[in-house]
């Protein structure tokens, strides 16, 4: 008989790959219920599929662009981008096939040049001669939709959040984390977000689930990560308000 330490990975390689045995059988019915034009059952196939954990980003990008045109072909605008934003968001060199419907190109097209045009916000790598708690992000913003950037931080995991002003010089914005009673050592979580004039999030390096942590040991940066529960770094919201715990998120 073969001793746990080895039937435990064996057992776990085989429910994978009866997940994505599954997982491929899902798609495969989604999308022969699409060309059968059974298009609102379809739809429940494709949501069976990305129900899917751990699926190939290429694979579940393809998949989001076929249900946006699904939805399209059924009318429902706001779906079709939103899972058209999702799929580019996965993979931003999904292509639909060669073959493909003009209606279904021109969804990809309007979507892709939404991106292009939203504001983001990419956190820079910490430089040396930097101060431990300052924080550098670029912002990309090419209709001037943010009005300012702040600096999110909680002393403790969860929050809540205050917020510091950053300043903004030629796309390039920083601020600092500060130091509770001015302790020489500290940890901070954090996030950045961009704010346009009505108070509104249009973008974020980062966000309140997933922020960034980092730990300052007399005066110097000991550790730092990310906390990773969703997305890249760098997370484009769509224009959303946001309410955090603090009565006034400007002090």
């Amino acid at each position: 008989m073969l001793p746990l330490s080895i039937l435990a990975p064996v057992s776990l390689v085989l429910a994978q790959a009866a997940t994505s045995g599954e997982a491929q059988a899902d798609l495969a019915h989604a999308r022969e219920l699409a060309a059968a034009l059974r298009y609102e059952e379809a739809v429940v196939e494709y949501q069976r599929y990305l129900g899917h954990p751990n699926r190939p980003s290429a694979e579940r990008a393809r998949a989001l662009l076929e249900l946006g045109f699904i939805h399209l072909l059924l009318d429902d605008t706001v779906n079709a981008e939103q899972r058209t934003t999702e799929a580019l968001e996965l993979d931003a060199w999904v292509r639909p096939p060669e073959d493909a419907p003009k209606k279904q190109v021109d969804l990809l097209e309007r979507v892709r040049a939404k991106l292009a045009a939203r504001p983001r916000l990419e956190l820079l790598p910490r430089e040396e001669a930097n101060r431990p708690q300052r924080v550098r992000a670029t912002l990309k913003d090419p209709q001037g939709k943010a009005s300012e950037v702040l600096l999110r931080h909680a002393p403790v995991a969860g929050g809540p959040y205050r917020a510091a002003p950053m300043v903004c010089q030629e796309g390039t914005c920083e601020g600092e984390l500060p130091s509770p009673t001015r302790a020489a050592s500290f940890t901070a979580w954090y996030f950045v977000e961009a704010l346009d004039a009505q108070g509104n999030t249009v973008a974020r390096a980062a966000n309140p689930l997933a922020p960034l942590q980092l730990s300052v040991i007399e005066q110097k940066p000991w550790y730092e990560s990310p906390w990773v529960y969703a997305g890249g770094a760098a997370l484009v919201v769509g224009a959303a308000s946001v309410f955090f715990i603090a009565s006034d998120p400007r002090k």
